[in-house]
């Protein structure tokens, strides 16, 4: 689901300092640092072209992950 578009590495030992990741329908890519700090987007795909909707910063992508399935729980209810 997951396409790895971009890798940064550090100078200082060569890890991984970023990544960049896009869906494989475009719909959402992120960049994700060492740190855990995300930036989401969130894009329209149309005949004519591909526009961002949506940005979405986080520091905790699992708190975001859990809020957001407990909004779905509530809403299957």
């Amino acid at each position: 689901m997951w396409i790895i578009k971009t890798e940064h590495k550090r100078d200082a030992d060569g890890g991984i300092a970023a990544l960049e990741l896009e869906t494989e329908d475009k719909r959402f890519d992120v960049n994700i640092r060492w740190d855990g700090c995300a930036e989401i987007h969130v894009y329209s795909i149309t005949e004519e072209n591909r526009e961002i909707n949506d940005t979405f910063h986080t520091c905790d992508l699992k708190g975001i992950i859990d809020v957001l399935q407990s909004l779905n729980s509530v809403c299957k209810d």
